[in-house]
């Protein structure tokens, strides 16, 4: 995990200059459809499957071959560049976005500007499944974190996928459920947990669950800022500094190079406990 207090001019005037809105760039004519013509034409059907990640995803399990193909025919897979915006809150959704390979960050911003992180989506997660489901407006905007490898089904072809496969529609709302019970959670952290250190803790525990076990502790995944840790909590970043900075002292982080360990997970368990009292 890279720990860096802000971005230096040149990192954020080059992140803004990669920006752009995916869906746009594929279908100019159309805002959102990524069905155009000479896009599918260029791209089928390269989905090189050995051990394909994105095959783990809750969407796809216990699905049949002939499913797995069949979804593999609906829609070709393409790559884009990290700062992409994939989708972006308050369009109408008109395709279903699978990542395949690459993280996404899931975004809100509030009317005067200040945005909250809501996670970060993996390979085998659906981007904004409960909107395109719907056919309701996107709630978040979805920007490519690295180099990332999505497929896109068009809305009415997901639909009727999932009337067709009755496994894929179980999937869907296990997935609607879990998308609604981390919001739950969030919300329980943002609006119940009071001080800002609980929440940082809070986070972090939280992150431990899909960190990596080594002899130094816990190794957190997630590559953010200092300020975009604030962003995930509500936080500014200098609160962020000073909480980590004080969990190093308490021995129960640990940061060797651009890596950050939890060295004691019973004590950041007991801290966020105690601090929130």
């Amino acid at each position: 995990m890279e720990w860096r207090d802000e971005r230096t001019h040149e990192e954020a005037e080059t992140h803004h200059s990669r920006k752009h809105d995916f869906l746009r760039k594929s279908a100019p004519g159309r805002a959102g459809d990524l069905f155009a013509a000479s896009l599918l034409q260029k791209l089928r059907p390269r989905w090189n499957d050995a051990e394909a990640a994105w095959r783990a995803g809750d969407f796809y399990k216990s699905l049949p071959p002939g499913a797995i193909s069949e979804f593999k025919s609906l829609a070709a897979p393409s790559r884009c560049e990290g700062g992409t915006v994939l989708l972006s809150e308050g369009e109408q959704p008109s395709a279903v976005l699978f990542l395949l390979e690459g993280k996404v960050k899931l975004s809100m911003n509030s009317n005067q500007g200040r945005r909250l992180i809501l996670g970060i989506a993996e390979p085998g997660d659906i981007l904004e499944l409960a909107a395109a489901f719907s056919d309701c407006p996107y709630e978040v905007t979805a920007e490519a974190q690295s180099q990332c490898k999505i497929t896109a089904l068009a809305r009415r072809s997901f639909l009727d996928f999932i009337v067709r496969y009755p496994v894929a529609a179980h999937n869907v709302a296990r997935l609607l459920f879990l998308e609604h019970k981390r919001a739950c959670g969030q919300l329980r952290n943002l609006g119940l947990t009071l001080s800002a250190s609980a929440r940082l803790a809070r986070l972090l525990l939280e992150w431990c669950a899909d960190g990596r076990r080594t002899e130094h502790g816990i190794r957190i995944q997630h590559s953010f800022t200092h300020e975009e840790i604030g962003e995930c909590i509500g936080v500014a970043r200098e609160t962020v500094s000073r909480t980590l900075a004080d969990l190093k002292h308490r021995e129960l982080v640990e940061q060797r190079g651009s890596s950050l360990f939890v060295s004691n997970l019973r004590g950041l368990e007991i801290y966020a406990e105690r601090i929130d009292h």
